[in-house]
């Protein structure tokens, strides 16, 4: 009985001890993993495999691979559920920067929003799957 006292009382006290603008995940790390992503754009199909990670000040870093097979670095933030990244391209040898905002759903495995190509103003929808981790 003591030590459910004890730890009962160790759970409030660093439950009061956080700040109360500690930002709150809604799901579990959702940006972590490689998300299949397929969209279009103003007509054009986009199809990308993004390797992301979460730090611990809510930044994303990783990778975009597109169907070119060529890597691109990106950066971005979460804010609950709300996961926007960008990276840099090229488009018939023009250069861009690709940004897709999404919303994770409640499983933390889909993800649905939009893209935005800048500077040429274009812009699409896309839709994403978590991937399955392999398992050793």
């Amino acid at each position: 009985m003591m030590k459910r006292i004890l730890m009962a009382s160790a759970v409030m006290m660093v439950a009061t001890s956080l700040p109360a603008e500690t930002p709150v995940l809604t799901v579990a790390v959702p940006t972590m993993g490689t998300w299949a992503v397929t969209g279009n754009v103003q007509g054009v199909p986009v199809t990308l495999s993004c390797a992301l990670a979460t730090a611990a000040d809510l930044t994303v870093s990783g990778s975009c691979v597109d169907d070119q097979t060529k890597s691109h670095p990106v950066k971005g933030t979460v804010k609950e559920q709300t996961l926007t990244w960008s990276f840099d391209s090229e488009y018939e040898g023009s250069p861009i920067t690709v940004t897709l905002t999404g919303v994770v759903d409640e499983t933390g495995a889909k993800m649905a929003g939009t893209i935005y190509v800048d500077p040429m103003n274009a812009d699409g929808d896309f839709s994403a799957t978590l991937k399955p981790q392999a398992t050793t």
